[in-house]
């Protein structure tokens, strides 16, 4: 029987170590992947000054762990983010009261509740007013929020998936919610300034 020549065994081991090493290197590359980068964070009162501020870009967040939306339990979480990229979710407000409004330019009632919701934006220390516009191009937007001088945070929820997340059936529709992120009210029609009234004296 052929004997194996001693010569050829070093080089045969260096040939397997060098093969492992270039499968390992190849196994890493696959698993460790560089995880994705933070989104660079706004504080409200950071956002750009004038109507609409900035009129960040609404999107689902995480935070969610509850199904559906209640009054008494926590407001579902959706971010802002603004064309810098910057961004602030629903719950970095937790410590504000905010006020929730959905609306579209084509809404009557809207129109309608508009300027008391404005003047609560500007005139109750803090108080956050979000007006989420559902499904709308932006010029369209733009000339409500000159129209009414809407310098609240005007929240483009182009997809509808904040509508979705808010079950919203029909506009205007506004969501009450304390300094705790729990919604305490949620009102479908027109808010007179009685009924406004009354509803921000629940969560402020």
């Amino acid at each position: 029987m052929k004997q194996p020549n001693p010569r050829r065994a070093p080089a045969m081991l260096a040939t397997l170590v060098a093969l492992a090493a270039i499968l390992m290197l190849a196994a890493c590359g696959r698993n460790s992947a560089a995880p994705p980068a933070p989104t660079p964070s706004v504080r409200i009162d950071e956002l750009p000054e004038g109507l609409g501020r900035g009129y960040p870009l609404g999107s689902v967040a995480g935070g969610n762990d509850e199904t559906g939306i209640a009054v008494g339990k926590r407001a579902p979480n959706f971010r802002l983010t603004l064309d810098d990229g910057r961004a602030l979710t629903l719950h970095d407000l937790q410590g504000r009261p905010v006020v929730i409004n959905f609306w579209a330019t084509w809404c009557g009632p809207c129109r309608l509740e508009m300027p008391e919701l404005v003047r609560a934006a500007n005139t109750i220390p803090n108080l956050v007013v979000l007006a989420v516009n559902v499904q709308e191009q932006r010029p369209q937007i733009e000339a409500f929020a000159k129209d009414f001088a809407m310098e609240m945070p005007i929240v483009r929820d182009e997809t509808g998936d904040v509508q979705n997340l808010y079950q919203i059936r029909g506009m205007p529709t506004t969501y009450f919610v304390d300094g705790d992120g729990v919604v305490r009210a949620v009102w479908a029609g027109v808010l007179t300034p009685e009924r406004l009234a009354k509803l921000l004296d629940e969560i402020m």
